[in-house]
C-alpha cells in the first residue's frame, strides 16, 4: 500500500460523506486543478489538535489562490467530528470514510496525524507532513 500509494503515484479514491451528512469523496477535491492539503485526524489525537493552527494558517493565506484544505476525520466516531470543528473553529471541508479505517489501509497509515500534499493533477506530492516541514512543502508550491 505505501508503494501505491508513495510520493509521484496518483491519488487512491476514499468515499464517505461530509460533514452535514451528504455523500463525498477524495475524487471531489484532488485533481481538480488545486493543489490539496489532506490532514487525517481524529478529535482524540492531540498531535492532530497541534496540527490545526498551521493548516488554518495556510488555508487561510492560499484558499484563493490554488490550496484546498481537506480534513479527512478518520480513527473516532463521527459524533466527535462536529465538536472539534466548532471547538476549533475549523474552516474547511471534511470527509467521514464510510470506513473509519479504510483512509489508514488504503494509503499505509499506521499513525495520525498523517498530512499529504496532493498536485493539482492528483499526484502524491508529499507524505507524512508536519509542523514547518509542512508549512515550507505548501510555501514551495504555491509561490512557484
Amino acid at each position: 500500500r505505501l508503494k501505491m500509494t508513495a510520493e509521484g503515484m496518483p491519488f487512491v479514491d476514499i468515499e464517505g460523506t461530509d460533514a452535514d451528512g451528504n455523500p463525498s469523496a477524495l475524487s471531489h477535491y484532488v485533481g481538480k486543478g488545486n493543489y490539496v492539503l489532506l490532514d487525517m485526524w481524529a478529535s482524540w489525537c492531540s498531535p492532530c489538535m497541534g496540527e490545526i493552527p498551521n493548516l488554518m494558517k495556510l488555508h487561510r493565506q492560499y484558499k484563493d489562490k490554488g490550496l484546498t484544505v481537506l480534513g479527512l476525520f478518520v480513527w473516532d466516531e463521527e459524533s466527535n467530528m462536529k465538536k472539534a470543528i466548532d471547538k476549533e473553529g475549523i474552516e474547511w471541508p471534511q470527509i467521514v470514510p464510510s470506513d473509519n479505517m479504510e483512509p489508514m489501509n488504503l494509503y499505509g497509515v499506521d499513525g495520525i496525524p498523517h498530512i499529504i500534499l496532493f498536485a493539482p493533477d492528483g499526484t502524491i506530492l508529499k507524505r507524512n507532513l508536519r509542523g514547518q516541514s509542512m508549512i515550507n512543502a505548501v510555501n514551495e508550491v504555491m509561490n512557484k
